[in-house]
């Protein structure tokens, strides 16, 4: 049987997260071509499921669509396994905000390093953490932190993003 864990743990946790989303996005980005591109409506193309095929979408569907898709799968992880949401929900980020950058960025090595796009995605795919700490508190005021926050933070990293 798995056991809570107290809120002082999911605490920590938060502050480690966004120590290091802080930490790579505060770093040079090491072969990044551009600076900061805050035009968060054009239309760029990824790949999300495949090396191979992918679609063009606007930047902020983009974000929109890696978010929802981080909080479903934290969902779907919590459901199946029985876990913690806390620990569903860190699966879900490194799962989707990671271990992609390292497999194609350092492994295979199909695009730059880029530390503020790294910092960006693991924050978007933190969603989970962010909408279940909302829940948790049970209070609209809760709810409105959780939101603000999660705003707050991808208004200060979204022109960091690359698609």
């Amino acid at each position: 049987m798995l056991r809570q864990v107290p809120a002082r743990a999911i605490s920590r946790l938060t502050r480690l997260i966004a120590g290091l989303i802080v930490t790579a996005s505060a770093m040079p980005a090491q072969a990044s071509r551009h600076g900061p591109d805050c035009n968060l409506a054009e239309k760029r193309f990824d790949n999300p499921f495949a090396d191979h095929s992918g679609w063009l979408m606007r930047r902020y569907q983009w974000h929109a669509f890696y978010a929802v898709a981080s909080t479903a799968t934290a969902e779907g992880i919590h459901r199946v396994t029985h876990l913690p949401r806390w620990a569903s929900a860190v699966t879900a980020t490194v799962g989707l905000g990671v271990l992609p950058h390292i497999r194609s960025g350092l492994l295979v090595r199909r695009y730059p390093i880029n530390p503020p796009d790294w910092g960006f995605d693991l924050f978007n795919r933190a969603a989970p953490l962010f909408v279940w700490s909302g829940l948790r508190g049970g209070t609209w005021q809760s709810q409105a932190l959780a939101a603000t926050t999660y705003a707050a933070g991808y208004a200060a990293l979204a022109c960091y993003a690359s698609p």
